[in-house]
């Protein structure tokens, strides 16, 4: 299944975090055990895909290592990128506070984002972003290393000048496209964003 998922809602457990997660929303929403097979963060909405069994769980985590799942997103950032678009590659590690970071030296998980600025909201930028690699917090991190962090993403560098608080990372996964591996059909999924200022 294809979901969508809203803010506030882990996919999975996490320590310390108590309540429903997705899985377990859509387990009792549809009477079948449910297997995440990639991940959002807590505060990001959009599309998201789900597995019914451990076969389907299993093929669709290998479309996702071979990357040929197509993904967009969309992210409301802080400043105007400059370039307007390009593509970042780095080396992603999580350091002893459990902030993934783009590192210089050492290991880390290679990680590749392709960014393209859509327009202009009010004093801040709206783009998109396609994913060549899917590490966690990658947009996150990729957008704070050009120096635009996410609106709302106070994790990865975001302040507030003035105006209202923005309760989450202004951060959606628009679309979500590829080949199903157990029946061939082809998966084509959008879901607008909540906010109307990460709309195209």
């Amino acid at each position: 299944m294809v979901v969508a998922k809203p803010s506030g809602l882990l996919v999975v457990p996490a320590p310390g975090r108590s309540g429903d997660t997705i899985a377990d929303v859509l387990r009792k929403q549809t009477g079948h055990r449910i297997y995440p097979v990639h991940r959002l963060d807590e505060g990001v909405t959009g599309v998201l895909v789900v597995a019914l069994s451990q076969a389907a769980k299993r093929a669709l985590e290998e479309l996702f290592r071979q990357h040929t799942i197509q993904r967009v997103y969309l992210a409301l950032l802080s400043r105007a990128p400059n370039p307007a678009a390009g593509r970042i590659e780095s080396q992603l590690r999580e350091d002893k506070n459990g902030i993934v970071r783009s590192v210089v030296k050492g290991p880390g998980e290679h990680a590749v984002t392709e960014f393209t600025t859509l327009r202009r909201v009010e004093r801040y930028t709206l783009v998109e972003c396609r994913l060549e690699t899917g590490r966690r917090n990658q947009i996150r991190v990729h957008m704070s290393d050009l120096n635009c962090p996410i609106v709302g993403d106070r994790k990865y560098g975001f302040r507030v000048r003035g105006g209202a608080s923005v309760s989450r990372p202004l951060l959606h996964a628009e679309s979500v496209r590829f080949v199903h591996p157990i029946t061939g059909a082809d998966v084509d999924v959008r879901v607008d964003a909540p906010e109307q200022e990460l709309r195209r």
